[in-house]
């Protein structure tokens, strides 16, 4: 039997490059969003904010529907026929972006390639919130999303600034091409003990109500640092030079997660998953309310990584409530409902009231998300590792 189909057994490095590799790969249009829709915006002028935050939110929409529906059939499926399977929903989805000639043609492609990254990313933390050292994957596994929110900021806008919209999904569409090679890395085995469950699923609700408070702060998230370039642009500030701070923000991203893997395992995860959040609501107010390009290059790294430092504190404590992994792998679906709706709900608050307002949608969705979250995670902290 395969070590990553068994419950609590231990994650290999080899596995592990593999797991990281093949979600990264997979997930590049979604990580850089702002920039995404900058290049669309560029490609289709006449695009309202709210238009342009509709083809993000279908995006992530469709990741969260495959997560959700993945999330609770994982253990009784091939894993590696999910990964291969959406691999090719994910380049595909990126092809058609390319050939895309108006908004509603971009939905549809980005809905596909959305649907292939869902599964993938479920699948993915499924298969590590089984493993014994859940945690720690997780902390490399957002490290990891720190290295690509080096390059990609590094390489995205100077890609846009020469091809537009059509080079930075063909970047895209390279990426994805590398899942295969990260696939080949897995030793998961082809029979029936695969995927066994041997280990059964969470039945409480505390771990649930968590689940809705990441999804509303994520929200409140997601719609802000998805217009993060455009808040920029009005203050002068080019695409090059916003993509140099997402640069900065990568940097941090690489080594918060690192350490938020060892505190995790020796502090638990409520106390610095509350930590986070304040920052997050802080930085995001101030985002919305900047009016200096000093300011906005220090609090969009900050405002930017803190996703990525939590996730590990908060995964880490879900798989202790769940080690079948059937509530982490949920978190995806959960997270990216969130993502979803931000883009559009902030992009038509903006239309309306202007960048300001949407500083008020952050504090009423950690206001309403901070207790919900708190629940699963003092449950969690009471169990020991």
């Amino acid at each position: 039997m395969s070590e990553l189909s068994q419950a609590q057994n231990l994650i290999t490095p080899k596995n592990q490059i593999g797991l990281i590799g093949i979600l990264l790969c997979a997930f590049s249009a979604p990580l850089i969003m702002p920039l995404n829709i900058i290049a669309i915006s560029q490609r289709f002028i006449d695009a309202t904010n709210g238009q342009i935050g509709t083809i993000a939110t279908f995006e992530t929409l469709s990741i969260s529907i495959a997560s959700i529906i993945l999330s609770r059939i994982i253990n009784r499926l091939d894993r590696r026929k999910i990964f291969i399977t959406s691999a090719i929903l994910v380049i595909l989805g990126n092809i058609l972006t390319i050939l895309s000639p108006t908004l509603n043609y971009v939905i549809l492609a980005r809905v596909i390639s959305g649907l292939g990254s869902g599964a993938i990313v479920a699948t993915v933390v499924a298969t590590i919130a089984r493993g014994s050292n859940a945690q720690m994957t997780f902390a490399l596994l957002n490290s990891g999303v720190g290295v690509m929110g080096v390059l990609l900021p590094f390489c995205l806008p100077i890609i846009i600034a020469s091809n537009g919209m059509n080079g930075a999904y063909s970047f895209h569409l390279f990426i994805s091409l590398f899942t295969f090679l990260f696939i080949s890395f897995l030793t998961l085995s082809s029979d029936a003990d695969d995927n066994q469950n041997t280990v059964s699923s969470y039945k409480g609700y505390a771990g649930w109500a968590s689940m809705i408070g990441t999804s509303l702060i994520f929200l409140g998230h997601a719609g802000i640092f998805a217009f993060s370039a455009k808040i920029g642009a009005t203050l002068g500030i080019s695409v090059i030079q916003v993509g140099y701070v997402f640069m900065a923000g990568g940097l941090l991203t690489i080594f918060g997660p690192l350490l938020a893997g060892f505190i995790g395992q020796r502090f638990g995860s409520l106390f610095p998953c509350l930590i986070l959040i304040t920052i997050l609501l802080v930085t995001g107010i101030i985002l919305a309310n900047v009016t200096s390009a000093l300011i906005f290059f220090i609090v969009v790294p900050l405002c930017g990584m803190i996703p990525m430092i939590l996730t590990p504190f908060f995964l880490g404590g879900m798989a202790k409530l769940d080690p079948s992994g059937s509530l982490a792998a949920a978190h995806p679906a959960f997270s990216t409902m969130g993502g979803a709706a931000g883009p559009v709900v902030m992009g038509y608050t903006i239309d309306m009231a202007g960048f300001t307002s949407i500083g008020w949608v952050l504090i009423v969705m950690v206001i309403v998300g901070t207790p919900l979250i708190s629940l699963g995670l003092i449950e969690a902290d009471k169990i020991k590792a």
